[in-house]
C-alpha cells in the first residue's frame, strides 16, 4: 500500500448546481415526508443543543431519541434488548472506558464485527470522543487485516471471537478488544468489561472534534481498499432515500443489512433519525427472522437480495404465505430479479423498494414499491442531484435506451481513498460503478443489469447478464435456489454455468434444467453446465462467493 491519508485531494464529484438542485428538491422531499419530529420550542432548542455538541450524525440522533423516547425499545441484538436510555447509557459509558484506556480526539478505532452492539455501539459513541473508525469487512484475510492495522495506524481494535483467527502476531500489537464472544479469554477485555468498568464522574469533551468514518472494501483483488465517507454539511442526500423509501417516526426496523457496508450504516442513521427501534442479529436466519418479526411487530426491512431469497424458500417451506403489517423492505447489494420482485410482494404486499449505490457514493437511485411491483426490472428512479451517464468501454456516452457502463456521482459521494496513491478515474467528475445497465425515460430510469464483468457473450453472440438464467430457473419446479455465471470456453470464449439448491426430494435431472432455459428464454442462454449443490459459498452480506464454488455437483 502507499500513503496514508485522512485528506485526500480528488476531484470527483457534482456541480455546484446539482447540490443546489438537489437541496432544494430535499427541503420539498422533507417537508412532505413529515419526519421533522419536535414537541414544541424547549424541544427544539434542546435539539439543537445535542446538535451542536456532537452534529447529526449517529451520537447526535441517538442523543435526540433517548431524550425524546427515553422507555421505546432502542435496539434487540443476540445479547438482549435496551431502551433508547439504556442505549445512549451504553453508547456513553463505553466512550468513558475507552477514553480511560487512552482513546480521544483523532485517535484511530478499527472494528471487525457482526451486527449487534460490538459494531453499533463504537459508531453511536464515536462523535462523544471524535475519533475516527475504519469498519473492517468480515471478509478480510489475517494477511489483509494485519497490512490493514498497520497502514492506518490503528490505535484499537474491537473484534469479535470468531475473527480472533485472523488476528496475527503483528496485528495484534495494540490495544485489544473482543466484541461479541461466548468463551473466556483473560488476555483480552471485553466491549461488555470496558462498559461496566467506565467511571460516570468522568467527564467527556464538550465538543470533539469530528471523527471520519472509514468503510473498507472486501479486497477480493488485493488488500482492502479504505473508503473516507463524507462528513457533510447538510443532510440534503437523504432526498432519494426518502423519496424512494417510506420512512416514517417509530418504526420497528429488521436491519439484516451488514454494518460494515455503507447500505447497512445508512438504515441504522435512519433508524435512529426517526427513533424507530432496530433489530439487528449477528448472523441471518430466516427462521429468526420470522419469529423477531411476530415477535417485536416488525414493519420494516434493510436486506439484501439474498436474504429476500432465503426468506422465500423458508416461508414456501413452512406454508407461510403472507406476512402482514410490513410498510417497506428496502434492498440493495445486488439486482433483484422479477421473481424476487413478484414473491416479496406476494409474502409482504406491495412494499419492496430498491436502493442503487455503493460504498463510494451514497444513493444514487431508488424505487418505489408501486414503481417495482409495476416494472421489476427498475432499479432506481434518479432523483435531482444524482448524475448517471451511461458509456461505452471506450467511455463516449451512449443513446438511451442502450447497455453500457454506468458512471455517476452525487453531492455526499465519498472523500477519497486511504491510499492517496489509488488512483480514481473520472469522466466530468463521475465515477465508474463497475455496473452494465441503461437509462428510459428520458434519462430518469435506471436499470441495472449486473456487474460489468459478469456479462457473457455465447457462442450464438447474443450478450447475456447470468441473472436472466437465475430469474427463470427461481420458477421451475423443484429449485430451491440457484446461481449463475459465465466461464471461460475453449471453443466460444465463454459459456455459462448454473449451480442449483434443490428442494429435497425434488432434483430435476440437467437435461431438464436445460431445456427449461431454452423453452422459456432460448437456445443462447441454455447453460453450458448444471451443477447440483447443497448450499452456496456466501460473504457476510449474503453474496456468492463465486471463486468458491465446486467445480461439480456435489450431491
Amino acid at each position: 500500500m502507499g500513503t496514508f491519508t485522512l485528506e485526500p485531494k480528488t476531484e470527483h464529484g457534482v456541480s455546484r448546481s446539482e447540490v443546489l438542485k438537489q437541496f432544494r428538491y430535499f427541503l420539498k422531499v422533507f417537508r412532505d415526508a413529515d419526519l421533522l419530529e419536535s414537541q414544541g420550542p424547549k424541544d427544539q432548542a434542546q435539539a439543537l443543543k445535542v446538535l451542536y455538541r456532537w452534529g447529526a450524525m449517529e451520537t447526535g440522533a441517538l442523543a435526540n431519541a433517548a431524550r425524546r423516547h427515553p422507555d421505546r425499545l432502542g435496539l434487540v441484538d443476540d445479547e438482549g434488548e435496551l431502551t433508547f436510555a439504556e442505549f445512549w447509557e451504553a453508547s456513553c459509558r463505553l466512550a468513558l472506558g475507552l477514553q480511560a484506556r487512552g482513546i480521544k480526539g483523532g485517535s484511530h478505532v478499527a472494528v471487525l464485527a457482526r451486527n449487534g452492539r460490538p459494531s453499533i455501539l463504537p459508531l453511536t459513541c464515536r462523535h462523544l470522543l471524535g475519533f475516527h473508525i475504519f469498519m473492517v469487512n468480515a471478509n478480510s484475510s489475517a494477511r489483509q487485516i494485519e497490512r490493514l492495522l498497520e497502514f492506518h495506524k490503528i490505535d484499537c481494535f474491537i473484534i469479535d471471537e470468531e475473527f480472533l483467527d485472523k488476528l496475527t502476531e503483528r496485528g495484534a500489537q495494540r490495544k485489544i478488544i473482543l466484541g461479541y464472544t461466548e468463551n473466556e479469554h483473560p488476555e483480552y477485555e471485553t466491549l461488555n468489561n470496558v462498559i461496566d468498568s467506565a467511571k460516570v464522574t468522568d467527564e467527556l469533551p464538550f465538543r470533539p472534534p469530528r471523527g471520519k468514518h472509514v468503510v473498507m472494501t472486501s479486497g477480493t483483488s488485493g488488500d482492502p481498499k479504505g473508503v473516507i465517507r463524507r462528513t457533510v454539511s447538510s443532510p440534503q442526500g437523504l432526498a432519494s432515500v426518502l423519496s424512494g423509501v417510506p420512512w416514517e417516526q417509530g418504526l420497528v426496523v429488521m436491519l439484516t443489512a451488514v454494518l460494515f457496508h455503507a447500505f447497512g450504516w445508512s438504515n441504522l442513521m435512519m433508524a435512529l433519525q426517526t427513533s424507530s427501534t432496530t433489530v439487528a442479529r449477528r448472523i441471518f436466519d430466516p427462521a429468526q427472522a420470522l419469529e423477531d418479526i411476530q415477535r417485536y411487530k416488525i414493519n420494516a426491512m434493510a436486506t439484501a437480495a439474498s436474504r429476500i431469497r432465503a426468506m422465500h424458500s423458508y416461508f414456501t417451506e413452512h406454508g407461510v404465505t403472507h406476512v402482514p403489517g410490513m410498510k417497506f423492505i428496502v434492498s440493495a447489494g445486488s439486482p433483484l430479479t422479477k421473481y424476487e420482485v413478484q414473491h416479496t410482494n406476494e409474502l409482504f404486499g406491495e412494499v419492496l423498494c430498491n436502493f442503487y449505490g455503493s460504498t463510494e457514493t451514497a444513493c444514487l437511485a431508488a424505487a418505489r414499491p408501486e414503481q417495482l411491483a409495476a416494472d421489476p426490472t427498475l432499479t432506481g428512479e434518479v432523483y435531482p442531484g444524482e448524475v448517471i451517464e451511461i458509456r461505452d468501454d471506450d467511455g463516449n456516452l451512449v443513446p438511451e435506451g442502450e447497455i453500457g457502463r454506468i458512471w455517476a456521482g452525487c453531492y455526499d459521494m465519498f472523500v477519497g481513498y486511504t491510499d492517496a496513491d489509488i488512483e480514481i478515474p473520472t469522466i466530468n467528475g463521475l465515477i465508474n460503478m463497475g455496473d452494465r445497465g441503461y437509462l428510459s425515460d428520458g434519462g430518469r430510469m435506471l436499470h441495472v443489469l449486473g456487474r460489468a464483468d459478469d456479462l457473457v457473450i455465447t457462442q450464438f453472440g447474443e450478450k447475456i447478464f447470468p441473472g436472466e438464467l437465475e430469474d427463470s430457473l427461481m420458477r421451475m419446479d423443484g429449485v430451491a435456489d440457484v446461481y449463475a455465471h459465465g466461464v471461460t470456453d475453449p471453443a466460444f470464449g465463454q459459456a455459462l454455468r448454473v449451480y442449483i439448491i434443490p428442494k429435497e426430494g425434488q432434483r430435476p435431472s440437467e437435461d431438464e434444467v436445460k431445456e427449461f432455459v431454452k423453452t422459456r428464454l432460448s437456445d443462447a442462454h441454455v447453460p453450458r453446465e448444471v451443477f447440483f449443490v447443497d448450499d452456496f459459498p456466501r460473504n457476510p452480506m449474503g453474496k456468492v462467493m463465486k471463486r468458491y464454488l465446486p467445480e461439480k455437483s456435489t450431491i
